[in-house]
């Protein structure tokens, strides 16, 4: 038995190397091109993409088709989207020290959220979390804060410079499978628990952000020097696919997005 599974995986790290051992021209076949400027980008597991531009997301289909815009000009510039959970968007304005929850037709769900009434108005950070909750990185008191799905504090990990003898500067945080990532880019990644207990540091430096990806071996996706690269968590490998001349990039199955000037071109590996 323990044969069989060490084959088995071993079978699936090597489909997984294939496929993202090829250079960007050789087996891929474009779906789709969206042409559209953006400040940034990010995609749901539904295969949805979206394109924010200060105030605006745009909303498009897995084919590619534009399905929904949001704007909010009261709140000024998007910070951060995250897409994680397709039926509960999470709008980032740090600047308002706002949050705005769209549901999957980018409609607004609920009220502002003013950060001003819950002590989180020095939040740099926000992302969603299981249960409908969210988590805070607060820089004024080094934080990570947990709130529930009625907005009352479910965790709070106390000052982390203190806890870790650290000097944290983190610039994303992503929340997947029972863990929370926060980015530190000039020390790696700080993995917590979901009640916010400190597991240990990923040293991949220097990163703005990335994705969690567990297709039968969890992974770290995350696009640097026009790089592609999966760091698979358990394993400790890395595999790579180049990009030349592509500013950012993402992973949804089987599909590559990736960013350029001027628009958002889709490929995939599949037949």
């Amino acid at each position: 038995m323990i044969r069989i599974n060490l084959l088995h995986k071993c079978v699936f790290i090597l489909l997984l190397a294939f496929c993202f051992s090829f250079t960007a021209g050789d087996t891929l076949k474009t779906l789709y091109v969206i042409k559209s400027k953006a400040d940034f980008f990010t995609t749901d597991n539904f295969g949805n993409t979206y394109l924010i531009k200060s105030d605006e997301i745009r909303k498009y289909n897995p084919s590619g088709d534009l399905l929904k815009i949001y704007s909010n000009k009261n709140l000024g510039k998007i910070t951060s989207v995250d897409a994680s959970n397709p039926l509960r968007v999470l709008v980032f304005y740090k600047d308002f020290a706002s949050v705005i929850i769209l549901d999957d037709l980018l409609s607004q769900n609920g009220d502002i959220i003013n950060l001003l009434d819950l002590s989180l108005e020095q939040s740099d950070l926000v992302c969603t979390s299981f249960n409908n909750g969210m988590w805070f990185f607060n820089r004024q008191n080094a934080n990570l804060v947990r709130l529930d799905d009625n907005l009352q504090t479910a965790v709070n990990t106390g000052n982390l410079n203190r806890l870790l003898g650290s000097d944290l500067k983190p610039n994303f945080i992503l929340e997947f499978d029972g863990y929370v990532y926060l980015n530190n880019p000039t020390e790696g990644i700080l993995v917590f628990d979901i009640y916010g207990t400190y597991s240990k540091t990923i040293t991949i430096k220097g990163l703005q952000h990335f994705q969690v990806k567990d297709q039968g071996s969890k992974s770290l996706v995350y696009f640097t020097d026009g790089i592609l690269k999966s760091y698979q968590l358990k394993e400790l490998t890395t595999i790579e696919i180049p990009f030349p001349g592509v500013n950012d990039a993402r992973v949804e199955k089987e599909n590559y997005y990736l960013s350029y000037k001027d628009s958002v071109l889709v490929r995939t590996n599949a037949n």
